[in-house]
């Protein structure tokens, strides 16, 4: 039996959906029960090397191109399909929660740093003709406003490589090496950066940009992502 129309042009315009999952959710609501009660935070005092919570931290501060690392999340469960969403469904309005998080671990984690800017890992060319958007730089344009640190795109990626999901850690390493460089007339010099960017895995990514940008001028880049992939096995 189909719907009345008035009912079903409610249910259209009207019907709520949680900010994380986008699971329809009660009109008082704006997170769903699931999202409330299982998302993976990291909430424990944080590594500034790998982002996660020290207990699990089997990095052994190995430091990386960045200075610091902070993300609100670990990548799974809820979050997970979280960033999936917003990578590849279109569901741009999920950066704009996804950055509230980010921009509350942002102020905690680098509460003693002064940014004078803020700048996303790009998109390849290829990327910009298939892709509606660049969830990092999306990602980057909310926390800017948050946080009031002036956005400038800064990075430019000069050619197309493998995706990182498929590849080893060794292999993520050499697939980015080289991949990115900084625009032309970008002011950078004796600049403290944070670089955006949507999911650290290895750090692969993100230590390539930030050593560019250093070898450019820079003189401390941070970083922040939505969400960290957890540590294969948590220190005993």
């Amino acid at each position: 039996m189909k719907k009345p129309i008035k009912e079903t042009l409610l249910w259209m315009f009207f019907t709520k959906h949680c900010l994380y999952c986008n699971k329809v959710v009660d009109r008082k609501s704006d997170v769903c029960e699931d999202c409330r009660e299982n998302l993976p935070i990291i909430k424990d005092e944080k590594c500034k090397y790998c982002g996660v919570e020290k207990i699990r931290c089997n990095c052994k501060n190995h430091r990386k191109g960045y200075d610091g690392i902070s993300a609100p999340f670990y990548y799974e469960k809820n979050i997970r399909e979280s960033i999936r969403l917003l990578k590849f469904n279109g569901k741009d309005f999920i950066a704009n929660q996804l950055s509230d998080d980010m921009a509350e671990s942002v102020k905690s984690d680098f509460k003693d740093i002064v940014f004078d800017m803020i700048c996303f890992v790009p998109f390849s060319k290829g990327n910009k003709l298939t892709r509606k958007y660049n969830p990092s730089e999306l990602l980057a344009k909310h926390l800017s406003k948050k946080l009031e640190i002036p956005l400038k795109p800064t990075l430019t990626k000069l050619y197309e490589n493998e995706n990182q999901r498929n590849l080893s850690m060794m292999e993520r390493i050499g697939n980015v090496f080289g991949v990115f460089d900084v625009v032309e007339d970008a002011d950078i010099k004796d600049k403290t950066i944070l670089l955006v960017d949507d999911v650290k895995t290895t750090g692969a990514t993100l230590s390539n940009c930030a050593w560019i940008l250093k070898i450019r001028g820079a003189k401390n880049v941070y970083c922040a992502t939505v969400a960290i992939t957890p540590p294969k096995k948590d220190k005993k």
